[in-house]
């Protein structure tokens, strides 16, 4: 019945000049029948002849109110006798006045009508529309009728960096580059909708023919408007898309609830889009994991590899990394960047903290029984930090061993530190005045300096993959690195860099100065068995 009730609704306004027309002069007959039908005095009832004009001015217009104040003038004029028994005809200068009147009325209640309907169109102009960005808002997406039961592409542009844009280039310049996004889309796109919920993010909605097509659509008008006189300006932005189906009774606005969790999450990852599709994908194939992961801890599915650590300058082995690898009975092997971020969401990552660390010393205590010495460093998670009794229960798993606490490495990522820096630095220093070192693991992803990260209890700085990529090829990369080798060893720092795949980028960090390395080049991670072999080869 709603549809049916807004069809109509459309189709009356699509047609009124048609029927204020109709209503106009099917109203002044009927008031010539009434006038017709008087036994005297009938010439009172032409006063009705106003509510046709008035209606007919105030809809469409003064012209149109002054012509039907004209036609009701004559009807109610030299069409109407003044005596109807005997019928004698008006005065002229009576009905011809009458009847201006009737044109004047017609053509005031039109300006009048006319300046009512521009006073409500500019207010519900500056309610839909932002008044920053001047794009459309949420109060013209609450309003906006769209047809229902058909699928939309519905995105959600989050600028992350708006206010560093405003800061630079000014509100105008931002401005213009949402404004850009909008015009790029408008032209791509047969029927789309840009709006601005809030200041820095843009919602885009759009009849879906094809979601590959049209992800990619937005995508590039995005990348187009940060094009600037052929210069680009740097735009920190994540999307979002969901696909809905617009049914009778939904807000327009609760589609994009998705979106905005698929562009949160992007951004998150460090992407420039993804789709709740593959978020909800991603949500199933966690919980799944997570369903399983508890038992799979401590029934030998999950279990250690050792990856060793290389003295550049002699090639020996001079310490081990633990990592942590899971061989699911169904879904085969699964990587550590697919369970070990959804564990840190929840309380088993302190069980799988403890766990590892009792297996990792109990490799060393196997160790040390065959007469190798080796420190092994494992890696420690931010929510681990976060547990208050985390420090004393790892000091209560160790002091079941007899096992220097040198020997022991805890690695924490850069951008672990950064998040919580006063409480990392609490919980670090009193694992490292207990004896055990400290390592800050990929340094070079986060944003800090080593002059910052000088204030924790750090012996190894461990230089991200992502550097080691680009050393043989890029000037700039050997200069930052040799540059970062050359301050931390200053500091006092060890340096150890990560993935080394060739001789030819281990010898060039072995001139740089750096102490060791890890990589493919010395060996891939390898079970316990292969690790002990190759190590009682080197120490033979």
């Amino acid at each position: 019945m709603k549809e049916i009730y807004i069809k109509i609704q459309a189709f009356l306004r699509k047609h009124d000049h048609l029927y204020t027309m109709f209503f106009a002069f099917f109203f002044i007959g009927m008031v010539y029948l009434i006038m017709l039908n008087q036994d005297g005095n009938q010439l009172a009832f032409s006063h009705l002849m106003y509510i046709p004009i008035v209606i007919t001015g105030g809809i469409l217009g003064g012209w149109y109110g002054l012509a039907i104040g004209i036609i009701a003038g004559l009807v109610a004029g030299p069409l109407m006798p003044w005596d109807l028994s005997t019928g004698e005809p008006q005065r002229a200068i009576d009905w011809i006045f009458r009847m201006s009147m009737m044109g004047v009325v017609g053509f005031l209640s039109g300006l009048l009508g006319r300046g009512y309907q521009q006073a409500i169109s500019k207010i519900n102009q500056i309610e839909a529309y932002d008044q920053n960005t001047r794009l459309h808002n949420l109060n013209y997406l609450r309003t906006l009728k769209m047809p229902y039961k058909i699928s939309y592409t519905v995105a959600s542009v989050e600028i992350n960096n708006c206010e560093l844009i405003c800061d630079v280039l000014g509100i105008e310049a931002y401005v213009s580059y949402i404004n850009r996004i909008a015009n790029n889309l408008e032209k791509s796109l047969p029927y789309c909708v840009v709006v601005t919920p809030i200041f820095h993010q843009l919602w885009i909605l759009v009849q879906q023919k094809d979601l590959e097509s049209e992800i990619q659509i937005v995508m590039d008008a995005i990348h187009q408007a940060t094009i600037i006189d052929g210069n680009p300006i740097f735009v920190d932005y994540s999307v979002g898309f969901a696909t809905k189906r617009h049914l009778p009774g939904i807000d327009l606005s609760s589609h994009f609830m998705h979106a905005d969790i698929a562009a949160k999450e992007a951004k998150k990852n460090f992407l420039t889009h993804m789709t709740y599709k593959d978020i909800k994908a991603n949500m199933q194939f966690e919980f799944e994991l997570l369903s399983d992961f508890s038992k799979s801890l401590h029934n030998g599915d999950i279990y250690m590899v050792y990856q060793p650590k290389v003295n550049l300058r002699t090639r020996q082995a001079n310490g081990l990394e633990a990592l942590i690898r899971w061989e699911h009975p169904t879904k085969r092997m699964i990587a550590p960047d697919q369970f070990i971020p959804a564990v840190e969401q929840t309380a088993m990552i302190n069980d799988m903290t403890e766990t590892v660390f009792r297996w990792v010393l109990e490799y060393q205590t196997r160790l040390k029984a065959k007469g190798l010495s080796v420190p092994i460093s494992i890696n420690i998670s931010t929510k681990n930090l976060y547990n208050q009794q985390f420090y004393k229960q790892m000091v209560s798993i160790f002091n079941e061993f007899q096992i220097n606490p040198n020997q022991v490495e805890l690695e924490i990522t850069e951008t672990v530190l950064m998040e919580n820096p006063d409480l990392c630095k609490k919980m670090l220093d009193e694992f490292s005045s207990f004896g055990f070192k400290i390592a800050v693991d990929d340094f070079g992803k986060g944003y800090s300096s080593l002059a910052y990260l000088a204030q924790f209890p750090i012996n190894t700085i461990k230089i991200d993959r992502f550097f080691t990529k680009q050393i043989l090829i890029n000037p700039t990369t050997q200069t930052i690195v040799k540059a970062t080798i050359d301050l931390a060893k200053n500091l006092g720092y060890e340096v150890l860099i990560e993935g080394i795949e060739d001789v030819e980028t281990a010898n060039l960090l072995d001139k740089l100065g750096c102490h060791s390395a890890q990589g493919y080049l010395f060996m891939k991670p390898k079970k316990e068995e292969e690790i002990t072999e190759y190590l009682r080869k080197i120490y033979k």
